[in-house]
Parts: structure tokens; C-alpha cells; sequence
């Protein structure tokens, strides 16, 4: 496979210099890392075996929020570093963080008062957010915000605010913020052992999977922030080491809009599974997720369980008007959670979602745990962790308290009507653009973009701009990661694989060989999904 220069200098140097660190894996816990210490005039590099976000840090519920279900718990430090985290990211990405506010129903007397009770803490915990405080709603606020809710019984109901993301525009840009920030960033290059020297990690060899060179990399610090694969690479160090992952995974089902008629998000309070289920409005689809499920096997590609979508269908169904089948699925991802239990508890709805640094003898730095509502604060916590175990020089304090994402200089709310007058397309699509690009926009499209199908409002300049500078190599990167359309709507996508195909073979100059693989593997997900939705 023929790669793009940047990509290639990239590479290249990954073998030339001793960095300070070396970060394995490049979902929300590793870009964050990278992009935080190369913040703080570090040598960072950090590759990623598939693509950045391609594991769970792409497959969330979509929500930068405290957790409501965590004051139950009695988690109120977790909620309280989520919701000061909450505040900064709608500043600092207020393109891809967005209020949502949220409907919480009631069905019997007590549940108003019982419920505002709960809400009123998370205000507290909450402070000076800039979004409204939870109050309390009448039958006809209920039905207004959410026409789509069972009617029979319902007494009325609370509201409070969270907010809502793009997770995978996100852990894109924040990989392509390190990198402008001076990070040495790769994916597609996977690790294949550690480097040491008198029981001392000193780096690492990885394997470019595009060419299949093995690479030396030298670092004073190796750090593994790779999800639900950390103790993969702790045995790597330490063969005997006691597993400390405990994975659980969660599925979320896709609707169309028409189907579920709502403008606001919808909690479902209390599950026959103990959890809560959210319906939420995203990317002009509707989402309900999600699930709760010990697993053992580890898969790249996650596939739901048939137990969990009927779960879904029955919990939603209970509190919807009209009734969902799996006829009226468009999509559904699922996602593996890599929650730590250093107890043995694999009961995975109770364990904590709060992170854990582990530092072995011979010096691995390893993170898990966590939620991306906190990857921030994760970040500073263990790029502090590094500095210390690497005796490592930063040339700056850190700055991602106040970072400006790329997007946020030129955007603002009412960006979409100058895009839809620009281009002669939809509000609908325009507000979409605004929201994956910002300011950035006109940048992407260009004089005057062409759809992809005829159509399907996602545009080729989108994909052009996606393998140029946003690190996409496969057809999967670009439907799944980069433009969302896998995980809102499978048939479209499947109509999409080959023109994108044919692009990324244009522009990175493939073989036949390759092309063709790359087909077949867009293929053949689609395929899974769908046959996991119908069976």
C-alpha cells in the first residue's frame, strides 16, 4: 500500500529519535495524553494499531455528562470532576459539545419529588455550569419535549441539562492537535514487544502494518492507554502479571427520527438490569443505548448480542407510544468498556468508571479505566504520572484547561445559514457541517462540493480532507470515524463503500491487491451488523 508524505516522515521518524515518551494506542485516554504532553514541549509519539477512536473510545452513548446514575453510588467526586470537565469542553469545542437538555418521566406520585431530590445534588455538584438547573415538568411539557413518550399514566416529570458530542470528530482532532503541536503521530503501526535494558523499559519495536517494516523506538517512557487490550501489553512486560481488566460491553440501537419523534433526550430511569437507558437525538437519527454485559473475548469489531438488542427494544418499548421493532433499526454499534476491578468483581454495572494509573518494576505506565467526559483531566493526571516515573523536563506547565479546538475560531451558532447560502444545501446538512468542522468549514468543501451518492449530504471533499489530514487510510476510517454514517445508518453506508474506495485508491495510489481487501472488509462489517440486527 503507497501511503501520503506526511504519513511516511512520520514513520521515519518514529526510528530516528530518542522521544521522552512513547504512548501505545490513540483513543480518547492516548490522543489526550499526547496532545496535553507535546502541550508541555514533550517528544511524544503515539501510534495506534487500527485508527484513532476505532475501539470504544467511537462507540459512546455520544454524552459529555456527570452520570445521573452515579449519585445513586455515591460517586460524587467522579460526578463533580465530569461536570467541571463538562463546562470546559462546551467552551473549548462548542462545535462538537453541544447542550442537551433531558427528560426524566414520572408514572407514579412520589417519583417527582424522589427524582428532584437527586437533581438537586447534581446541580450542587454542578455549580456555575452556564446550563440550566433541573425543574420540574407538567404532562403537557413531557409530551411536548418528547412526543414519542408512552402517554397512559404518565403524571409528568423532571428536566435537567447535560451535553452531547461527537466523540470520534473528537479524538480525531485532539490526535491532529498533538501532531500540530509537535507529537510524532501514527496510526496503523502496532506494537510488537518492549525494548529493555537492566529490567528497564527503554522503548519499544513496532510494526508499520502498512509496509510491514519493524521499527525500533526509543523512549524514556512507554505508556500503555490501550482500552480493553492494557493487559495484553502488561503481560508483554510481565508475563505472570495479575489481570486487572474487567470488560463489559454496551450496545446502542439507531432509529430514524420519524420513528422516534423527540426533541429533547429521554432517561429511563431504572432497568430490570438495575441500569438506566437513554433515547437521545443524535446527528438527526435517534439513539437508545445501552447495555451492560461481562465479556470475555476481545473483539476489534464488537458485535451486539441478540439478548441485548431484544433488552433494548423491551426497555425502550415500555416507554414509548409506539412500538420499535428490529424492522426499524437503521444501525447499532457496540462498544467494550475497559473498566478496572483490582478485587475480582467482574459484576461490571457497579464498578467504578474512574480511572487507574499502574507504574510496573520496570517502568510501564499503564492507564484504564475512566470516561470520556474526564479524558482531560485524565490526561493531565498521567502526563504529571510520566514527568515523574521519566524524570522528563516539560518546558511548560499545562495548557489544556483553555485549549481552543480546531473549529472554534470562526465558528458560531448560526454558522449553518452561511454554509447553506454558500453551497445552496439543506439547513439539515449545513448545521451537520458546522458541527463536524466549525470554522473550518470552507476549508473542507471548498468552491463547490459534490455529494458522494447523489442524495446523501456527506460530500467528497469530506473524504479528500479526511485522508489528507485527518489520518484515514481504510473505507472503515472514513464511513465509521470520520463522516458517522456507519453507525447512523447501514444501508446508506453500504451505497457508499464503493465510491469513497475508489477515492482512497485515487489518492493513495493502491494496488489492485489492496483496493479490493480494503472492499472486502467494508463489506463484510456491514454485512455482520446487519445480519445481527435481523437475526
Amino acid at each position: 500500500m503507497s501511503e501520503n508524505v506526511p504519513r511516511k516522515n512520520q514513520i521515519e521518524r518514529l526510528g530516528k529519535v530518542v522521544f521522552d515518551c512513547l504512548i501505545i494506542g490513540g483513543g480518547a485516554t492516548g490522543s489526550g495524553t499526547a496532545h496535553d504532553a507535546a502541550l508541555r514541549g514533550l517528544n511524544v509519539a503515539l501510534i495506534e494499531s487500527v485508527d484513532f477512536s476505532a475501539g470504544t473510545s467511537s462507540r459512546s452513548t455520544k454524552l459529555i455528562h456527570g452520570g445521573v446514575r452515579y449519585l445513586g453510588q455515591f460517586h460524587f467526586g467522579l460526578i463533580r470532576e465530569a461536570l467541571r470537565e463538562r463546562k470546559r469542553l462546551l467552551n473549548n469545542a462548542p462545535h462538537l459539545v453541544k447542550p442537551l437538555k433531558f427528560v426524566l418521566p414520572t408514572y407514579k406520585l412520589f417519583e417527582k419529588s424522589y427524582y428532584t431530590i437527586g437533581l438537586t445534588m447534581y446541580d450542587v455538584l454542578a455549580g456555575q455550569s452556564g446550563l440550566p438547573n433541573h425543574r420540574m415538568l407538567s404532562k403537557n411539557d413531557v409530551v411536548n419535549d418528547f412526543p414519542a413518550i408512552n402517554k397512559n399514566k404518565l403524571t409528568g416529570g423532571v428536566s435537567y441539562y447535560d451535553a452531547q458530542f461527537n466523540d470520534s470528530r473528537l479524538n480525531v482532532i485532539l490526535a491532529k492537535s498533538a501532531e500540530m503541536a509537535g507529537a510524532c503521530v501514527c496510526n496503523k503501526v502496532k506494537l510488537e514487544s518492549l525494548i529493555k535494558e537492566n529490567g528497564k523499559i527503554i522503548g519499544a519495536k513496532v510494526r508499520d502494518i502498512l509496509s510491514g517494516k519493524e521499527i525500533e523506538v526509543k523512549a524514556k517512557v512507554v505508556v500503555n492507554t490501550t482500552g480493553v487490550h492494557i493487559d495484553e501489553i502488561r503481560k508483554m512486560d510481565e508475563p505472570n502479571c495479575k489481570p486487572i481488566l474487567a470488560p463489559s460491553q454496551g450496545i446502542h440501537l439507531v432509529f430514524p427520527k420519524e420513528k422516534v419523534p423527540c426533541h429533547t433526550a429521554m432517561i429511563i430511569p431504572k432497568t430490570s438490569d438495575g441500569r438506566v437507558v437513554f433515547v437521545l437525538p443524535w446527528e438527526d437519527h435517534v439513539v437508545m443505548g445501552t447495555t451492560d454485559t461481562y465479556i470475555e473475548k476481545i473483539s476489534e469489531e464488537p458485535l451486539p448480542l441478540k439478548e441485548e438488542v431484544d433488552f433494548l427494544l423491551k426497555t425502550g418499548n415500555e416507554y414509548l407510544e409506539s412500538k420499535l421493532t428490529k424492522d426499524d433499526i437503521l444501525s447499532v454499534f457496540s462498544g467494550l468498556r475497559p473498566l478496572i476491578s483490582l478485587s475480582g468483581d467482574f459484576d461490571t454495572k457497579n464498578i467504578s468508571r474512574e480511572e487507574m494509573i499502574v507504574v510496573s518494576d520496570s517502568g510501564l505506565v499503564t492507564m484504564g479505566g475512566g470516561k470520556w467526559s474526564t479524558f482531560r483531566q485524565m490526561a493531565e493526571d498521567l502526563t504529571n504520572k510520566l514527568i515523574e516515573v521519566g524524570k522528563l523536563m516539560p518546558i511548560a506547565d499545562c495548557s489544556t484547561y483553555d485549549f481552543e479546538f480546531l473549529g472554534k475560531e470562526g465558528y458560531n451558532e448560526n454558522l449553518h445559514l452561511t454554509i447553506s447560502q454558500t453551497y445552496n444545501i439543506s439547513h439539515e446538512t449545513s448545521k451537520r457541517l458546522r458541527n463536524y468542522y466549525g470554522g473550518e468549514v470552507f476549508n473542507v468543501l471548498g468552491k463547490q462540493p459534490v455529494e458522494i451518492i447523489q442524495g446523501c449530504s456527506f460530500f467528497m471533499e469530506e473524504a479528500i480532507y479526511a485522508i489528507q489530514s485527518e489520518f484515514a487510510l481504510t473505507t472503515l476510517d472514513i464511513l465509521g470515524r470520520r463522516l458517522r454514517i456507519l453507525f447512523l445508518d447501514l444501508k446508506m453506508a453500504e451505497k457508499m463503500i464503493q465510491p469513497i474506495n475508489d477515492t482512497l485508491a485515487r489518492e493513495l495510489n493502491w494496488s489492485k491487491e489492496t483496493k479490493e481487501s480494503d472492499l472486502k472488509k467494508a463489506k463484510d462489517l456491514i454485512e455482520s451488523l446487519q445480519n445481527t440486527i435481523s437475526n
